[in-house]
Order: structure tokens, then C-alpha cells, then sequence
């Protein structure tokens, strides 16, 4: 499932290529019909992510998306439509297109492939979102009850902060439960925007065991947990993947899927279990209690 880097990185994308101007929403698949009849023909103010959800706001209604495990927008455009080729789950790319446009000036977009949900165009290219989690038309009190449920994201944090009003969230979120803390940081309604990836990665930097309560992990150690959080992050969004581990070679993670060979740092082989339904990895040596 795409981690909450990923989010801020396709809002950012759609900011620029969708924002300000009319769009046309159609779904090619059908199952969001009514909704791409409410989105049509509007003009999309501003996008923005919240963890692992995009929320792209017009006038008076919100698009929310959540990509899920399998979901991912695909662009496509001209010269002038500068665009990633896919952003979420990994998607084929397509031969080179060849620009045609019809009389109003816009690109003909190609016959969609697969089962497209949604498709959103604008004058020099379009984009086609297919396998989300979610995709629903909100007003916005149903976009305040959503934001509600969701803990603070790092990543809506200035930059280069240290104490905030999110990593007190953060804090006060850990000392309510009870939960281990690897278990904790998949909640989204504690932190918002972490996957399985920040979750070994981050507490094996940090040197804390999985196991431990979450409400027993003190505040100063809390705190440096979310600092460590939001600078992995903010890389994340800057590079476009997660990458934990800065050592020459192909290796990006120091634990995450590295079961059965040697830590890194101590030695000890790293381990892996289930928890929740999604595995866990860490180091016995090294993320001791």
C-alpha cells in the first residue's frame, strides 16, 4: 500500500497539472458515474493529502481518494503536460503518444485500458485512476468527519520544526494506548501516513523494541520516533521511494524484508513475524526492551 510520502507527492502532481483550469471527469468502468457527473466540468481549487488519503477540493464538493493496496493514477499528456507515468501501485507504461486534438483545443485522450474508475482530463493530457480503495464525492462536512478519525500526518508539519502541535498529537496519542507501538504506528487515527515500510525502519533507527506498550515508551523517546517519522518522510517525498539505508549497492532497508540475515549493526539475524495481518521485521539485538 502506498505510504503517506506517496500522497503528498500525487497531490502535489495534480496540483500542477489539474489545478485552476476546467477539467472533464468521466468513468470509463462505470462504477463512479455519478460521481464524475458531479466533478465534471468544474475547476479544481487545490489538492491535498492527509496521510494516505488525496482530497481534491472545487467549490463546494471534495474528491477523496484512497489508493488501497492495488490503486494508482496513470498520466498521460503532450509536451506541455509534465507528468509522472504512474503514481501508487506500479502500472505498465504505454507506447509513445501521439498528439491529437479535437476543435476546442484539447487532447484527444487514448481509448482507456483496463478498468479505469475514473478518468480526469485537462487541456494537454489526463490521468486515469484504477484500483482505488475509495473514490467518492464529499461535502464537506463528510470531509471534516474524515479528518476527524485521522491522527496528525508529519508531513503537514512545517519543516525543520521541533516541537508542534502534530508530534504532541502524536504523543498524547501513544500515552492513551495500551497497543504495542508497532501496532500503533499502523493506526491511522495515531499517526497518519505510516505503512509497514516507516513502521520497521523507523523503530529499528530508534533502537525500540516492537513489543513495547505504546504507553509505555516515554516522551522523549516518542518525540524522537515521530522527528525520525518526518525526516523519513520528508525524503520519501523528495526522492519518490523509500529509502532508509544509505550504503553503496542496491540494498534501500536496513530490516524491512531482510529476515534471516545478519543485522547490519549487531549481527544478531533479523527476525519476522504477523502482526495485524501485515508483517513485521526487526532486529533481537538491536531493538531490545
Amino acid at each position: 500500500m502506498p505510504e503517506g510520502h506517496t500522497l503528498h507527492r500525487l497531490a502535489a502532481q495534480v496540483n500542477a497539472v489539474f489545478s485552476g483550469s476546467p477539467w472533464r471527469v468521466s468513468s470509463p468502468q462505470g462504477r463512479f458515474a455519478a460521481g464524475a457527473l458531479r466533478l465534471d466540468a468544474e475547476v479544481p481549487r487545490h489538492a491535498e493529502a492527509w496521510g494516505k488519503h488525496l482530497f481534491v477540493h472545487l467549490d463546494t464538493r471534495i474528491w477523496h481518494v484512497h489508493l488501497g493496496l492495488y490503486g494508482a493514477f496513470s498520466f498521460r499528456g503532450d509536451s506541455s503536460f509534465a507528468a509522472p507515468p504512474s503514481i501508487g501501485a506500479p502500472r505498465a507504461w504505454t507506447a509513445e503518444l501521439r498528439p491529437r486534438y479535437d476543435d476546442d483545443g484539447w487532447l484527444i485522450p487514448e481509448p482507456p485500458q483496463g478498468a479505469v474508475r475514473a478518468r480526469v482530463q485537462a487541456r494537454h493530457g489526463w490521468a486515469d485512476l484504477r484500483g482505488p480503495a475509495t473514490c467518492a464525492v464529499l461535502e464537506p462536512g463528510e470531509h471534516a468527519l474524515i479528518l476527524a478519525r485521522l491522527g496528525p500526518d508529519p508531513l503537514r508539519q512545517a519543516p525543520d520544526t521541533s516541537a508542534t502541535a502534530e508530534r504532541e498529537r502524536f504523543l498524547e496519542n501513544l500515552a492513551r494506548r495500551r497497543m504495542s507501538i508497532a501496532a500503533a504506528l499502523m493506526e491511522q487515527a495515531v499517526i497518519a501516513g505510516v505503512g509497514n515500510i516507516y513502521r520497521a525502519e523507523s523503530l529499528f533507527l530508534e533502537s525500540i523494541a516492537p513489543e513495547t506498550p505504546s504507553n509505555e515508551l516515554s516522551a522523549s523517546r516518542a518525540a524522537a520516533l515521530w522527528d525520525r517519522l518526518s525526516q523519513q518522510l520528508r525524503t520519501g517525498v523528495r526522492e519518490g521511494l523509500i529509502r532508509t539505508l544509505r550504503t553503496e549497492g542496491d540494498r534501500r532497508h536496513w530490516v524491512y524484508q531482510h529476515q534471516g540475515t545478519a543485522c547490519l549493526r549487531c549481527g544478531e539475524l533479523i527476525a519476522a513475524r504477523e502482526l495485524q495481518g501485515r508483517r513485521l521485521y526487526w532486529c533481537p539485538g538491536c531493538q531490545l526492551r
